[in-house]
């Protein structure tokens, strides 16, 4: 049974954070995965024929963002995550277990600890991942020693894996508790 073209943008867009996920893990540009994922629904709106059942949709989303981000990046002359890494996060954000309020919950966890941290400690992470520079070009921008930098990337990420996970545990504990402030 072929699915309607309302049906397939509603399982997208119940789907938008797992699709747009993988375009972020390779481009590391929320931006730019959004793009993806108007590219990607506007696509399959073009086959609604190619499409039987909700899962059917959602593999192919996530691939073909997946792909389509993956050329992103090679036009722009990013590195991305590893065959291996990329398929294991398809596998997990294409599985029907992964539900939107999870990810949701967890990408709302990663905004308040990186809130938590210093602008200084912002602006080296938006140089890193969200400009895509190199270690070394950081250094050469700032002025500061390689060795300096990996130490506090190094420090930057221990602290957010801490926090993520204190407060994921806490929601999971308590889950109508909000995150501590």
């Amino acid at each position: 049974m072929t699915l309607q073209p309302d049906k397939i943008v509603q399982i997208m867009l119940r789907a938008r954070l797992r699709i747009a996920a993988i375009a972020t893990a390779i481009l590391r540009d929320a931006h730019l995965a959004d793009d993806i994922f108007q590219q990607v629904v506007l696509a399959a709106l073009e086959r609604p024929q190619d499409f039987q059942d909700q899962q059917h949709v959602l593999n192919w989303a996530i691939r073909a963002a997946r792909f389509r981000a993956i050329d992103a990046a090679r036009q722009r002359k990013i590195w991305t995550l590893p065959d291996a890494i990329l398929d294991r996060l398809e596998a997990r954000w294409a599985s029907s277990e992964v539900q939107e309020s999870d990810l949701a919950e967890q990408a709302r966890v990663l905004h308040h600890c990186l809130n938590k941290l210093s602008s200084s400690e912002r602006s080296l992470l938006h140089l890193r991942y969200e400009e895509g520079l190199t270690v070394v070009a950081i250094s050469s921008r700032l002025g500061r020693t390689l060795n300096g930098l990996y130490q506090s990337l190094s420090r930057i990420h221990r602290a957010l894996r801490k926090c993520v996970h204190r407060e994921l545990v806490a929601v999971t504990i308590n889950p109508t508790c909000e995150t501590n402030q």
